[in-house]
């Protein structure tokens, strides 16, 4: 292991490794220029070549409180080894922000507001402007055959009970975030992103926000980002808020208007963050992940995942009526 890891730290970014610390995130290395944390990314190339294009972007536009992704002696934002990637990063502060209060949220929601606001002049490239209608559509269509199929069976396990029991609902309401989606003219916000420059995160929680000196909040776990409207990281993040606390409708406001001093939320805005809300993304991710894997069993703990997606679906609504009624 640490032969390894010497080999990756000489071959790829010309580094002497000279002793190395595992954490939760990575391993600590204490190399012949100073401290710096070795990754194995959960993102894949394209994702990783557009990290390292947005912390550019954000160390130009005044945001520095983020890591540097190193480049490997080659010019490239990772390295590969034995057909495994890896980056390397400047360490980050060990304290996360909590999540445990509406404050640490409203908190997080500013420094998003900040990021977002600091990605302009990103280049524009690669976008998809029908993406996410294009996946409501499909995964409206796959939930409608998988609930054919399951009728042509005439026996069911847990999962396609559950799938039942939630089936008319869920089909409803990826209906209804189709039609927010054409109301908020999601084609059009993803031109207006791509030309000034934006990005989505991706994983934008609790384990990517770090506390530093002064309070200052810094960001990490870039390896995941992609090129999708910003809006999508404050609904999953008020998502978030709706599942750590009592999700206070006050407490939301506070979220919407701390990310906005920043970035601006038009009323079209709102409207796509009410279909990216009402979207039952996680309970279909699962279900679908579910069916197209052949298994001889129900596992209890996919049963247990799908039922408390189910739980968590509930917020989604819940936030989107505290923000169609407003302030």
């Amino acid at each position: 292991m640490e032969e390894r890891n010497e080999k990756i730290l000489w071959e790829g970014y010309g580094l002497r490794l000279r002793s190395a610390t595992r954490t939760r995130t990575g391993l600590i290395c204490r190399t012949d220029q100073g401290l710096r944390e070795l990754k194995k990314p959960r993102g894949g190339t394209e994702s990783l070549y557009l990290a390292a294009q947005v912390k550019q972007q954000l160390r130009k536009n005044g945001f520095d409180r983020i890591s540097r992704m190193f480049e490997t002696v080659e010019g490239e934002p990772f390295y590969r080894y034995d057909g495994v990637l890896y980056i390397l990063e400047d360490t980050m502060p060990p304290e996360s922000l909590g999540e445990d209060s509406t404050l640490d949220f409203v908190r997080g929601a500013e420094t998003l507001g900040q990021m977002h606001a600091a990605a302009v002049g990103l280049p524009d490239a690669g976008w998809d402007r029908e993406r996410l209608p294009v996946l409501y559509k499909k995964r409206r269509r796959e939930l409608s055959k998988m609930r054919r199929r399951k009728d042509k069976k005439g026996h069911y396990d847990g999962i396609d009970l559950l799938l039942m029991r939630y089936y008319e609902q869920y089909a409803a309401q990826v209906q209804e975030a189709e039609q927010l989606l054409q109301q908020g003219d999601y084609s059009g916000a993803v031109d207006r992103a791509a030309a000034e420059g934006a990005f989505c995160h991706n994983a934008y929680k609790s384990e990517a926000l770090r506390l530093g000196s002064g309070g200052r909040i810094f960001v990490g776990n870039f390896d995941k980002c992609s090129r999708e409207l910003p809006l999508a990281d404050l609904a999953f993040y008020l998502r978030r808020y709706c599942k750590k606390t009592a999700g206070e409708r006050e407490g939301v406001w506070e979220m919407l208007e701390a990310y906005s001093r920043y970035r601006s939320l038009s009323d079209q805005d709102l409207t796509l963050l009410m279909g990216m809300l009402v979207y039952p993304e996680k309970f279909l991710r699962l279900v679908n992940e579910y069916y197209n894997r052949r298994r001889a069993c129900v596992s209890p703990a996919m049963e247990e995942r799908l039922a408390a997606a189910a739980e968590e679906e509930k917020k989604g609504l819940r936030l989107k009526g505290i923000i169609e009624k407003g302030c």
